[in-house]
Parts: C-alpha cells; sequence; structure tokens
C-alpha cells in the first residue's frame, strides 16, 4: 500500500473513531436527562424541555465543534495526498463495449453486425422493463402515502405505520432488486458482446462539436480542485442552512423536537 493510501486509511480509521465517541458521548446525554428527570420529576414527563436539552448540548459543543472541525480537516487530507485511480474492471467493460459499439461497421460482417443489433435489442427490452417496473413501484407508493384515509389519527400511529411498511417496502425493494439485476446484466452483457463487436469496430468518426464541448465540461469537473471548492461550498451551505433551521425565530428546530420526544415516549414506548 502506497503512502498517501496509509495516510488515508489511518485519518479514516481516526475519523470512524471519533465518530463513533461523539455519537456515545450523544447517548450518554440522552440517558443522562432521561434518569435525571425520571428520579427528580417522578415520571417520564417535562425532562426534554428546550433548556435542559440546550444545556446538554452545550456540554457536547466542544467535542462536536472538534468534530467538524475533523470531517473538514478529512476533506483536506483526501486532496493533500492523492492516491490513483483504481478503477472498475466491470464497469469499464461496459464503457468500453458503450464506446466501440459506436464504431462498428456493418460492411465488415452483416451477419454478425445483425447478431449484435439483436442483442441491442434484448438489452433495450431489459431497460424498458426495469424503468417501467421502477416507474409502477414508484407510482404505488406514492399513491398510497397520498391517500389520508390509510393515516388515521395519532391514536393509531403503530398500526399505520406497521400498515404503511407492508404496503411501501415490498415495493422499495422489488424496485431496488430490479435495478440490481439491471446492474448485473449489463456487466454480463458487455463481457460477453466484447468479443463479438471487437471484430467490426472500424475508423473512429471524427467528433462532434457537442462531443468536443462535453469532454471539455467533464475534465474541468473532474478537476481535483474543481471537486474540492464544490465540496466545501455545499459543506458552507448547508453549515447555513442547519444555523437558519435551529434559530429560535421560526421555531422549526422547537417543532421537531417535540415531534421526536413524541415518538420516543409514545410510538416506541421508551416513556
Amino acid at each position: 500500500m502506497e503512502r498517501n493510501s496509509k495516510i488515508r486509511l489511518a485519518y479514516s480509521v481516526f475519523l470512524g473513531v471519533f465518530t463513533v465517541v461523539v455519537g456515545i458521548l450523544f447517548l450518554a446525554g440522552a440517558a443522562e436527562l432521561y434518569y435525571s428527570g425520571v428520579a427528580e420529576l417522578g415520571a417520564a414527563q417535562g425532562m426534554y424541555s428546550r433548556e435542559a436539552v440546550g444545556a446538554r448540548l452545550l456540554e457536547l459543543l466542544a467535542p462536536i465543534a472538534l468534530w467538524i472541525v475533523a470531517i473538514m480537516l478529512g476533506v483536506a487530507v483526501y486532496a493533500v495526498f492523492p492516491v490513483a485511480d483504481k478503477r472498475n474492471s466491470s464497469r469499464d467493460d461496459v464503457k468500453i463495449y458503450a464506446r466501440l459499439r459506436r464504431r462498428t461497421q456493418e460492411e465488415k460482417d452483416p451477419a454478425a453486425f445483425a447478431k449484435v443489433k439483436r442483442m441491442e435489442r434484448v438489452r433495450l427490452g431489459v431497460r424498458v422493463f426495469s424503468a417501467a417496473f421502477c416507474l409502477l413501484a414508484a407510482v404505488m407508493c406514492i399513491v398510497y402515502l397520498a391517500n389520508t384515509a390509510n393515516f388515521t389519527s395519532l391514536a393509531e400511529l403503530n398500526s399505520d405505520v406497521l400498515h404503511m411498511v407492508a404496503n411501501v417496502l415490498p415495493w422499495v425493494g422489488a424496485a431496488l432488486a430490479v435495478l440490481l439485476g439491471e446492474a448485473v446484466f449489463e456487466v454480463i452483457f458487455a463481457k460477453k458482446m466484447l468479443p463479438k463487436v471487437k471484430p467490426l469496430v472500424g475508423a473512429a468518426p471524427a467528433p462532434s462539436k457537442w462531443e468536443t464541448g462535453a469532454k471539455k465540461v467533464s475534465a474541468a469537473v473532474e478537476n481535483k480542485y474543481v471537486l474540492l471548492g464544490v465540496r466545501c461550498a455545499l459543506f458552507v451551505l448547508a453549515a447555513v442552512f442547519i444555523v437558519l433551521g435551529a434559530l429560535p425565530a421560526n421555531g422549526g428546530a422547537h417543532s421537531v423536537l417535540i415531534k421526536a420526544i413524541n415518538i420516543c415516549t409514545e410510538c416506541i414506548g421508551l416513556g
């Protein structure tokens, strides 16, 4: 393993362990808040007030801040210590086949060319089926979730959630299975068809203006400094939205806290 890979691996392990530690601190704070509230109040109520939760979060401010700094430092580590790109050979087969298929010429072997076209129609059929099934699954899920009759009241929340899982989860799982099957089919198809299209490959056509422009845009997007800038911008934007959402002025954080308390104490049954 090269030096940069070792540095990346070591920092990834450190960040993973640090994340687990911060999570444990959160769980410990929540447990302490709960049990101290039970001891003081004699019942599981009133312990999750904004003041009590704010005090616990304030105690965790230092590790949370260090964790955020560690994440930002991790971005810099990955940019400063690059590693060689190890491409997936299966995905390479798919890309190579797509590139060679555009250069096939019928006059080289009409019979073989016709066979390749027949296999391409099978591939198209698999893609159409996959897209149609995923669309059907999405429609069935939306129809169920949009029907307010399936969500009667908070009193029947557990039953409604179980019915939702029973009606939505099978469609989601089936769609994921179909997509996975299509991905496996694409890899097998490319490996099988590569030997058949190579004899049909002719001279590469001159690239069009659109293809030339697309390559330039792709090269610019793949530039590591551009990617680093985009990631930093997204991180800053996410931090800004989190801060705006947590401000007391809009009351959003308080609403989320109340809903979380209700779920924990009433639905799941922690209370």
